[in-house]
């Protein structure tokens, strides 16, 4: 079992990960900055921010982007993955694992 430092460098670490790939993302599915913001409750200021590594994505606004998004293995082609879909991919995988 992780403990609760390893656990949030873990999360910073996917956060991280996904703000790199959000541009990437938003392109991917034809929204702007603003659009986005609504969507997931922060403004374009913040989407802005967390794009040029400026704000730091809590938890909860990863998740609401991942959800959003709904970026899972089918979205994007294996060819075209970027480190999010890789690691989603991974994600599922280990959840399907455990269903069985």
């Amino acid at each position: 079992m992780k403990n609760q430092d390893e656990i949030a460098a873990i999360q910073k670490e996917m956060t991280d990960v996904l703000a790199k790939a959000l541009p990437y993302f938003r392109n991917k599915f034809g929204i702007s900055q603003h659009n986005l913001g609504e969507k997931i409750g922060v403004s374009r200021q913040t989407v802005s921010s967390i794009e040029r590594g400026e704000y730091q994505m809590g938890w909860n606004l990863f998740l609401s982007v991942i959800y959003f998004l709904k970026v899972n293995s089918g979205v994007i082609p294996k060819n075209k993955m970027t480190d999010v879909d890789r690691f989603l991919l991974i994600e599922k995988d280990e959840e399907d694992q455990k269903g069985k």
